[in-house]
């Protein structure tokens, strides 16, 4: 498996998920978290 950087070349560490609620129904998205903290919403 290749690594995978951000916009600013670091790392991705690992998902993390968030949850939040929709309509009264909780649900989690995926989240990368990169090694300079930054956090994007995961493609899949």
């Amino acid at each position: 498996m290749s690594m995978r950087y951000n916009e600013n070349n670091a790392p991705l560490i690992k998902v993390v998920y968030s949850q939040i609620k929709i309509n009264g129904k909780t649900e989690l998205i995926p989240l990368e978290l990169y090694a300079d903290g930054s956090l994007k919403r995961s493609a899949g």
